[in-house]
């Protein structure tokens, strides 16, 4: 199993394996984004949001109600970081590190969302991330309604029924299916689903070393998952680690169903006949 020691310097990510609260995603975003760039510091990025609260401290104070002080952030993200989405992004990871969409201004829906969210939160803006299908967004609940925002549309703003209605058409869903998943989620419940971005797309570009990383967060944020425990015994064999990787499938399968049992029996012997090669 994917040891704790490994991440004792990657504060936050902890604090989500004990299931803690109050933890600092845009921390928690970074240290992630570390994995592939192992010599990232997290100060220009954090000064970059500090920058923008303190630049629009003075007219969201000023900007009167919620609707109007959400419009005073989406202006200043769109207009002075100039955050945006497009379709190239989801098949860049650096679309997924917090570091480098503020570098650039191109993400994924949700790692935009939480540049969002995190300046919202530092100027009193109660805004939160959904993780609505196929498509990370943000809301707002105010006096005066709720509204849903999509940073990757370059903060479009939309009402309930207009972005039912939206989800809809670029998922095929049901609309009965869509309101349910309309609802705010977890620093922890963010950082899998950024974690799970990144397995697919390593995943389809057979980056097995990246993937693994991904990985073993995963197996440790979920620990009773036996998928997580398989996919962990899998990807640290074509990582090019068969040492590990025979001690995981061995435990696999003491515990995989009958149908599982020949793919991971192959896997096992894969490894066990590696292992000279890479003493």
């Amino acid at each position: 199993m994917s040891t704790i020691r490994s991440f004792q310097d990657d504060t936050q990510f902890l604090r989500l394996v004990r299931r803690e609260s109050d933890v600092d995603l845009v921390v928690a975003a970074l240290e992630i984004a570390r994995d592939e760039q192992p010599h990232l510091e997290f100060a220009p990025t954090l000064e970059t949001l500090r920058s923008s609260v303190a630049s629009l401290t003075r007219s969201v104070a000023l900007a009167g109600d919620d609707l109007s002080e959400l419009t005073v952030l989406i202006s200043h993200l769109t207009e002075d970081l100039h955050l945006h989405g497009d379709e190239r992004c989801y098949d860049e990871p650096e679309s997924s590190y917090l570091n480098c969409v503020l570098e650039s201004g191109r993400g994924l829906p949700i790692t935009l969302s939480v540049v969002y969210i995190a300046i919202a939160c530092e100027l009193g803006i109660p805004l939160q991330g959904i993780s609505a299908p196929s498509h990370f967004i943000t809301r707002l609940s105010s006096d005066s309604g709720t509204v849903y925002v999509d940073p990757f549309r370059s903060g479009l703003v939309m009402d309930e029924v207009e972005c039912v209605e939206w989800l809809h058409e670029i998922t095929e869903l049901p609309t009965a299916d869509i309101y349910p998943t309309l609802k705010p989620v977890s620093e922890r419940a963010i950082i899998l689903r950024m974690l799970n971005n990144l397995k697919a797309l390593f995943g389809s570009k057979e980056r097995w070393t990246s993937a693994w990383k991904v990985q073993r967060r995963l197996a440790l944020l979920k620990p009773g998952s036996w998928r997580e425990r398989r996919d962990l015994a899998i990807l640290t064999l074509r990582a090019g680690r068969p040492g590990e990787a025979v001690d995981l499938l061995e435990h696999c399968l003491g515990v995989c169903t009958v149908q599982e049992r020949p793919v991971l029996q192959h896997h096992l012997r894969e490894a066990r006949k590696l292992i000279p090669q890479f003493n």
